[in-house]
Formats: C-alpha cells, structure tokens, sequence
C-alpha cells in the first residue's frame, strides 16, 4: 500500500508538474507574442503618422531614411517592405534579402518560421491615389517562442523538478501513512499480547485524534479506527467474561471432586466399594484435583501485576538445589555446566517452579537414556534436551494453558501448564523466554536482566 501511495502521489505531482510547466509555457508565448506585436504596431504606428514617411512612400527613394529618421533606433532587428497594387516589391529593407521565405499580404497579421527563424509581420494597407502595401515585420530566433533547445540549464531545470516532484511525493507518502503506520504498529503488539492472555491495549490517542472533528465525518480512516476500537473493546469483554467463568469453573469443580473423594473414602472404610476400584478413583480424583490447583496458581500469577516478596537470589545454589530434588527421580540424567554465578531477585517459589519446570518437562520428554542439560553462563540459563521437539501446534500457541501437542509413537503427555507457568514468570518479570526446537530436541533459553552494580 505505501508503494501504491507513493506511485499514485508521484503520478499526480508530475501530470500536474507537467500540467503547469504546459500552461506556463503557452502563457508566456502569449505574452511575448504580444510583446512582439506591440513593437510592430507601434514601429508602424509611428510611420503612418509621419507626414515625410507619407511623401516618402510615394516616391520610395527617400523611404530608407525617413524610416531610419522616424524610428531611430527601434527599426533594429525590424523589416520593412513596400509593395505596390500588384504585391511587387518597390522598397525593402537590407535585412529582407536575408530571409528564405516569401510574406504574404494578407492578412493583417502573418506568422512565418523557419529552421533557426520566427518573423512576425503585420500588413497596412496605405491610404493614396497608389493604394501601396507597407509590411513592418519582426525576425527573432525560432526558440525566443518554442522551447525546443536542451542545453545544460533545461537540463538542470528538469532534473530539479523530477528531484523536487520525488522528494514531495516521500515526504507526502511519509506523512499520509503515518497514522496507518502507528495503527499497524499497535494491532501487531495487540496480537502479540492476545498470545500472551492480555488484554489488548485501546487505540492510542495519537490515533483516537482522527475520530473527532469536522474531517472525522466522511474519513474512511475515521470510520476504520472507530471499528478497530470497537472490535478491541469486544474482545477485551468476551476475554473477561471467559475468564470469569474458566476461574469460576475451576472453582466449582474442587467443591464435587471434595465430595466425591469423601464419598469415595467412606465407602471404602464400609467395604461397599472394592479397595482396586476406589484406589483407581482416588488416584484420578487427586490428579484432577491437582490440574484444577494448577490452573488457578497460573491464572492467579497471570494476572498478578506487580512483584511480590522479593528476594535476591544467588541463581547457581537455585539450581543445585532443582537438580538434587531431581535427581533422585531421573536416575542421574542432569548435567550440570555452571560457568557462571549471578543474583536474581524474583519470589523464590516462583524461580524454583520455573526450574522445576523446565527441567521436569526436558526429561519426561526425552528418552530415559538421554540427558539433559543445564547452563549458567552470563546472566543465562539453557535448559536442553535431545526429544523430538515441540509439535508446530504448540509452538503456535505458547503461553496457553492446557496446550499440548502429539507426540508421535510416545505416550508421555502433559497437561500444558508448565510452560504457560514459566512463559508467564517470564513476562511478570521481565525475563526474557527464548524457545528453540527442533526434532533433535528442545532448547529454552532464560535471559535475567543484569545486576545493578550502582
């Protein structure tokens, strides 16, 4: 679209350029025609009211003198012939016998041109007894009237214009799109944050300006942004209203699987349910129950706004500590690469679960033969195993609940919250989540902000 605009202002500027270089042109060639005329006239004017030029021009011997007496200096550059009843020539100026081209006697006014010449010639018919013809002419260089000679000037007289129509038309192009640039410019950090369960930001007022006044009436732009914000507040609703009844959801849910764990429990002690079905029950029922946990942890963090209980962590012994409790149940397959030791101040349940985590994640999805790794180096932790990789579908949605891919011929599944868990410890933070995978495995990358030595 910027292309289109520009191409359309660079059109319109050089068809108007060329528009009024065209007017400009025939103006000026009316104007100086006029100018030559006036001279003619008053050239022959100034001989018809002369009483020695009459006299003169019946005896034509004396008319080179009397024209050079009553004009002066003004017959420079003029011809002047004097014909008789039959159009033959009685009198000529020197200057005649120059030109290559016959004049005609009518009518009044005569327009001739030649290769390097334009002559003007204006046609008297004398009052007398003879009934003469005086032609009083003009002879200018063809070019004084058509532009037809390119020299260096014209040339930097045109360059100047294409210059000058170009830079318009950026300038133009720059300013026209601006505001459609700042409108793009948001929706695309709006749909960043849709991927982020945020609310998307309203219009900014930069943008909302366009909405008011007497513009605002009949601008497609207007009626475009007003449409945008409109949209905007329908999703931030609907957003909210889902929500409202996911977290209500959740919380009505613990209320049935309390009663149904109770239930279930009684009538095990009362030996009217067998202990083979009621342990398979109890086991579903805790692991539902734990989901539910989960889930309101995350939404409770997700929309938590500012930092709580701060500590400055020193990251090296965090994640010692990870990899021991780990360890135990990953039969050595951690390996550690601490090049590095940095304080983090972050909530310590929220670092340690961030770990947990990532390193948890790393080796239910990879083989049991297989380790992962764990990196400090400056101001960086990497996390990275050698699994298949994450599905495209879950690498189109991270920072979702519940997103979970396929894993083909594995059966090792998640229930997606570990990573909304640490996308969003991320985002609370500002740390920054970097999420490289491929089928020879997953690397995830957590970036801290440096240390404040001040």
């Amino acid at each position: 679209m910027r292309n289109r605009f520009f191409f359309i202002i660079l059109t319109t500027l050089i068809l108007s350029a060329i528009g009024i270089n065209l007017v400009h042109v025939k103006f000026f060639k009316s104007q100086r025609l006029k100018l030559i005329d006036a001279q003619i006239t008053e050239s022959s004017n100034l001989l018809l009211q002369s009483n020695e030029f009459k006299i003169a021009v019946q005896k034509t011997g004396a008319v080179e003198d009397v024209i050079s007496k009553v004009l002066k200096g003004t017959r420079i550059g003029k011809v002047f012939i004097l014909r008789d009843t039959k159009s033959a020539i009685v009198y000529q100026s020197f200057n005649v016998g120059l030109l290559k081209v016959e004049i005609p006697v009518t009518p009044e006014w005569v327009a001739l041109e030649t290769e390097t010449e334009y002559i003007r010639v204006r046609n008297i018919q004398l009052q007398g007894k003879n009934s003469r013809v005086l032609q009083v002419g003009l002879v200018l260089d063809r070019n004084f009237l058509n532009w037809e000679i390119i020299d260096s000037r014209v040339v930097n007289y045109v360059s100047g214009i294409v210059i000058a129509l170009f830079l318009a038309s950026v300038i133009l192009t720059l300013v026209l799109l601006s505001p459609l640039r700042l409108l793009i410019s948001h929706l695309r950090d709006a749909t960043s944050n849709l991927v982020n369960m945020r609310d998307v930001r309203p219009l900014p007022k930069r943008l909302l300006r366009y909405t008011h006044g007497f513009w605002a009436k009949s601008d497609e732009f207007s009626g475009l942004l007003e449409t945008v914000q409109k949209l905007i507040d329908r999703i931030n609703l609907n957003y909210k209203l889902t929500r409202s009844w996911t977290l209500q959801m959740a919380h009505e849910l613990k209320t049935p699987l309390a009663i149904i764990q109770a239930e279930t429990d009684s009538k095990t002690k009362a030996n009217i349910l067998p202990s083979t079905y009621s342990q398979d029950i109890l086991k579903e029922i805790e692991q539902m129950t734990n989901i539910i946990s989960q889930f309101l942890n995350w939404a409770e963090l997700e929309n938590s706004q500012i930092q709580k209980d701060l500590h400055a962590l020193r990251i090296k012994s965090v994640v010692k500590n990870v990899a021991a409790r780990l360890d135990k149940i990953s039969s050595q397959r951690i390996q550690l690469y601490l090049e590095s030791d940095f304080t983090v101040f972050a909530n310590p349940a929220h670092l340690d679960q961030l770990l947990m985590n990532l390193v948890t994640n790393a080796l239910k999805f990879s083989s049991d033969s297989q380790n992962v790794d764990l990196i400090l180096s400056d101001q960086t932790l990497t996390v990275s195993d050698s699994g298949p990789g994450l599905p495209k579908e879950v690498t189109e949605r991270l920072g979702e609940p519940f997103n979970v891919g396929s894993h083909e011929g594995d059966q090792k599944t998640g229930n997606g919250l570990g990573l909304a868990w640490v996308l969003t410890v991320g985002k609370l933070y500002d740390w920054k989540v970097e999420i490289r995978s491929q089928v020879t495995g997953t690397t995830i990358t957590v970036k801290f902000p440096k240390e404040d030595t001040t």
